[in-house]
């Protein structure tokens, strides 16, 4: 095996999606404040992102983001709706630490 098969086996690829659709959920969240964002935007989101993401996935990611307390959902009706919280805010403006299982880039 070569060095390059080793680190490309090494990471854990799915993982590193699923964090990072959790960050574009939480900056696409950002942007549409304060009104939130039904899941068919944050789904064109993930896709705009180059992110391999089904619908179910990305409902799996929101429910993460929400047991987080980074966001809420409303999921009553067919389509869902979310929402930002203040930590998810604060999360996003680099005011607070990201938690583990949230790929937020470094601040420049």
């Amino acid at each position: 095996m070569s060095e390059r098969d080793r680190i490309a086996a090494s990471i854990d690829i799915p993982r590193a999606e699923r964090e990072v659709l959790r960050w574009t959920i939480l900056v696409a969240l950002w942007h549409a404040r304060p009104y939130g964002a039904e899941e068919t935007l944050l789904l064109s989101a993930a896709r705009d992102a180059m992110l391999r993401t089904t619908e179910a996935q990305l409902r799996a990611e929101m429910h993460s983001l929400k047991l987080r307390g980074l966001i809420d959902i409303h999921d009553e009706r067919p389509v869902w709706w979310a929402q930002l919280t203040a930590e998810g805010e604060a999360v996003v403006e680099y005011r607070a630490e990201a938690p583990a299982g949230v790929f937020r880039p470094p601040r420049w």
